[in-house]
């Protein structure tokens, strides 16, 4: 089976739409999503109700979800972002702020030899970045599967153990993965709804369990619209922007 993983769909629903679209031509027959259903853009509802409608395998909690489906404080958050959350949370009916709180932190998929979570599995609450090696490291020892996707960063990275816990971790971009059986892989799949990799297309990863084959996807989507709604929406200009230059 092949399975599409998204993350970071950011209530983009111009580029969550292309990227389903593009999945149908791969036959992609199930989604895995990574979190993040909301913030930034200005579609969440729509973009929920994709999500719950797509007969996903797995949906993760990111952090946007969280602080979308509670009223706590916006620590770490900078203006732009807690900006949306406050717009965001104003959009939502309780039924879909509390299909956000109840998403689970992790998950393991246990037939696809995969576990998922948004930020990290050392402290998945505290929505902390997988950055360079010594993050990874730390990922690693929590991990008992073979492989594990995140998001959250907005940049797809990969890392590869190899030699098991005391072994050598290889890192760097990448179109084509091959999965070595006997190799833990920590795989980051970028974002739909928000690059920022300096590729303005949405990113999502193919994932062949069978084939043991992950491929990044990169997706080519009506930003122009994106960028409208989010101005006529009254959210910050410099969302809309970033989305030109996928940074």
């Amino acid at each position: 089976m092949l399975y599409g993983i998204i993350s970071d769909l950011h209530s983009n629903l111009e580029a969550l739409t292309a990227v389903l679209e593009h999945g149908e031509k791969l036959g992609v027959q199930k989604y895995i999503c990574l979190g993040d259903v909301v913030g930034y853009n200005a579609n969440p509802k729509e973009v929920i109700d994709i999500i719950r409608n797509l007969n996903c395998l797995a949906v993760i909690k990111g952090n946007h979800d969280e602080y979308v489906s509670t009223e706590n404080d916006l620590i770490g958050f900078n203006a732009q972002a807690a900006h949306a959350v406050h717009w965001t949370r104003e959009q939502l009916s309780d039924d879909d702020r509390k299909w956000l709180a109840d998403l689970p932190m992790t998950k393991n998929l246990w037939q696809q030899k995969c576990t998922i979570v948004h930020a990290t599995l050392d402290s998945p609450e505290a929505w902390g970045y997988i950055f360079d090696k010594y993050y990874a490291e730390n990922c690693f020892s929590y991990q008992r599967l073979p492989y594990c996707f995140i998001g959250h960063s907005h940049v797809p990275f990969a890392y590869e153990q190899i030699g098991g816990s005391k072994g050598v971790i290889q890192a760097g971009r990448f179109e084509q993965i091959t999965l070595n059986p006997n190799h833990k892989y920590l795989i980051n799949v970028g974002s739909v709804g928000q690059p920022r990799d300096g590729d303005s297309r949405a990113s999502f990863a193919t994932f062949d369990p069978d084939e043991r084959v992950v491929k990044l996807q990169r997706v080519e989507y009506d930003i122009a619209t994106a960028q409208k709604k989010i101005l006529d929406g009254g959210l910050p200009e410099k969302l809309a922007m970033r989305l030109q230059v996928g940074r």
